[in-house]
């Protein structure tokens, strides 16, 4: 009955935060999936300064969601023991306006988008393999002679960020599977060693090195948002993002 009585006062708060901003969601509403509580039931109109906090919950794992109108869904699971009677759990949901891809958060700021540059320069490959190209030809209009030419289109270069590495994905469909991201060193090579979209077999290509790949951690965040983070490669490298063992994402980065 002690036992029982001390589960009665658990507690469980923590605050809805948007991590494209690191701020506080103001009137969303959190509840716990299964049960009575729900933040509805003090705040109505839903929490002035995104902080929840429910009191009396018994012993057992649970989940907890909240939301917004016009914002992404998010959850997460927590369990009330002898041993665990005062939970901390803030939870993330973000505004249905943030597009797909890669995002670095900053503090005190919103999270800078690194914009995928480089997927014009990543040729159709068969299988799982995945280059970029260092340079195309296409054709352009001399502003002289108004006549068509050919030119060369270099790479982009690489998008500095630091080493240890936090960055948010929001993947483009509502598959809930999760998302790997490996980090790579770059190697040159050409195309004919590569079953790829490129006619001239002598073109150098940038292809990652599949023996040195660098695992980071990739988590759920929100629904249809992973966070990855962990401590790049030095230097150039390709980040891979593979979702259900197909590559979703290829990024160009340069850590430093």
């Amino acid at each position: 009955m002690l036992a029982l009585a001390a589960c009665e006062k658990a507690t469980v708060s923590g605050t809805v935060i948007d991590p494209f901003t690191g701020q506080a969601v103001e009137l969303s509403t959190v509840y716990i999936k299964g049960t009575p509580f729900t933040s509805q039931k003090t705040t109505p109109a839903g929490l002035p300064d995104g902080k929840y906090s429910f009191e009396g919950v018994g012993a057992g794992t649970y989940t907890i969601e909240a939301g917004k109108g016009k914002y992404s869904k998010g959850k997460a699971e927590f369990t009330i023991s002898k041993d665990n009677m005062s939970v901390k759990q803030d939870i993330y949901i973000y505004s249905l306006e943030v597009t797909p891809g890669l995002y670095r958060p900053i503090e005190g700021s919103k999270a800078e988008k690194i914009t995928n540059i480089w997927e014009l320069w990543r040729p159709t490959c068969k299988g799982n393999a995945f280059v970029l190209r260092e340079k195309f030809p296409e054709e352009v209009e001399n502003p002289k002679t108004k006549k068509k030419e050919k030119k060369d289109r270099p790479l982009p270069a690489p998008k500095d960020v630091p080493a240890n590495i936090t960055a948010l994905y929001k993947i483009t469909t509502s598959v809930s599977s999760p998302v790997d991201a490996v980090s790579y060193p770059i190697i040159s090579d050409v195309a004919k060693n590569y079953e790829c979209d490129i006619k001239d077999v002598k073109e150098k290509l940038l292809v990652p090195n599949l023996d040195k790949g660098n695992k980071l951690e990739s988590g759920y965040k929100s629904d249809n948002l992973y966070e990855i983070k962990g401590t790049l490669l030095s230097g150039k490298q390709l980040l891979a993002l593979h979702q259900d063992g197909k590559l979703v994402a290829l990024y160009y980065l340069n850590a430093q």
